[in-house]
């Protein structure tokens, strides 16, 4: 950390910066609490079934446009205590990050509870303009891909579908280069660091292409090799009839198994008069699961244990609507409906139902309430998913941010 110090008091040192640059920050605060039943992770049959989690967060923000260029450090820190509730400790960011950046200043344990309060380097970028491109040096967002619920072409992690916070993408450390082939196209070449003590992982890098194709229309493009893995992927977008659709997805080749697989989505979205938007996501991954049997297995994927393949099932279906309900009031629900076999080859469906509702305090911050519930088979007797969402405990949470 104390290099991370040194460096943040470098890029303050000129004068002209110090006072020049621009100051912001987010505070959020939230608390769940969830009710877990037989099959649910989380439940316990000689105890509790409550389960809660309560969390406040800073993100500080330093970020200053030049004359040739500009940077950026984000610093943030969290508060969390979960009781009874699973504690997330890999997120895809940590495959593309050379040294953590971060850590913990408090760090309690006990058979029920967790308490942390982390620290974190979430980006510390300068981008340099020159005459015919960009050039950007250290851990920055990479966020690729069209999709409304999933973007294969978002190699490098990207958001779930049920995500609350989504204001900023984690950074990851790369070298960038986006250069501009013509007035309406854009080509972006990423050399991503992979951690310094894991020797098993390569480093990664990426092309993405996309320009525009007609009056409605955008096509984008990706090759690379991302933690060993051969990837090529394309992605197009248009509207026809008032009515949006995209087509987007990725071949890859796993390096360890030689394995080929194929990830796409194709969706639809559609605004009513009213201001209704509705949207529809089909999910295709050919290494997802068909059968319940598979499912175990699925869980210890390490693309599926760091989030780069989000969903353990092959097919998923993901419909929302989002309208105004008032000049301060927005509601949302999204749907998520998966489907297996199980031995006896009988389709079983697996459902989650999320409704959000947020309400404008100011014009700097806002509430958030968020109820979620999963139908479908749970657990089996050795902790085993058996459906792709029926293992999801019903869960309520309200969360308050403002920013300064």
């Amino acid at each position: 950390m104390q290099r991370y110090r040194i460096a943040l008091l470098l890029l303050l040192l000129p004068q002209q910066t110090l006072f020049a640059a621009e100051f912001t920050g987010r505070f959020a605060m939230l608390g769940t609490t969830a009710v877990a039943e037989e099959g649910d992770v989380g439940y316990r049959p000689a105890g509790g079934d409550v389960l809660s989690a309560d969390q406040q967060s800073v993100r500080l923000m330093f970020d200053e446009v030049l004359e040739q260029g500009e940077w950026s450090v984000h610093l943030q820190s969290a508060r969390q205590h979960l009781s009874n509730f699973p504690l997330a400790e890999r997120h895809s960011s940590d495959l593309f990050r050379y040294r953590l950046g971060g850590g913990n200043w408090l760090d309690e344990r006990g058979d029920d509870a967790v308490t942390t309060i982390d620290y974190a380097l979430d980006r510390l970028v300068y981008r340099q303009r020159f005459e015919h491109y960009t050039l950007g040096l250290g851990r920055q967002p990479i966020d690729w891909g069209s999709g409304r619920f999933w973007q294969p072409l978002n190699v490098f992690g990207a958001f779930a579908p049920t995500d609350l916070d989504t204001d900023y993408k984690p950074g990851i450390d790369a070298v960038t280069v986006d250069a501009y082939p013509g007035a309406f196209s854009s080509l972006t070449a990423a050399y991503v660091l992979a951690p310094k003590d894991d020797a098993e992982l390569e480093n990664s890098s990426a092309l993405h292409y996309r320009r525009q194709a007609g009056e409605l229309s955008e096509l984008s493009l990706l090759a690379g090799s991302v933690v060993g893995n051969r990837v090529l992927g394309a992605a197009f977008e248009s509207a026809l009839g008032g009515m949006g659709w995209r087509l987007e997805g990725v071949h890859y080749t796993l390096e360890l198994s030689d394995e080929r697989a194929f990830f796409w989505i194709a969706g639809i979205d559609y605004m009513f008069a009213d201001g209704t938007v509705i949207a529809a996501e089909w999910y295709d991954n050919s290494r997802g699961a068909t059968t319940e049997a598979e499912l175990g297995a699925m869980a210890g994927d390490p693309l599926v244990a760091y989030g780069l393949q989000q969903q353990l099932g092959r097919h998923i279906l993901g419909v929302s609507l989002q309208r105004d309900l008032s000049p301060l009031l927005n509601g949302g629900y999204t749907l998520l409906a998966g489907t297996l076999r199980d031995g006896d080859n009988r389709r079983h469906f697996s459902l989650l139902h999320q409704l959000n509702l947020t309400y404008s305090v100011s014009d700097e911050s806002d509430l958030l309430f968020s109820l979620l519930y999963a139908d479908g088979k749970g657990l089996n007797a050795a902790d085993e998913p058996q459906s792709e969402f029926g293992h999801l405990p019903t869960s309520a949470t309200l969360r308050l941010r403002f920013y300064f």
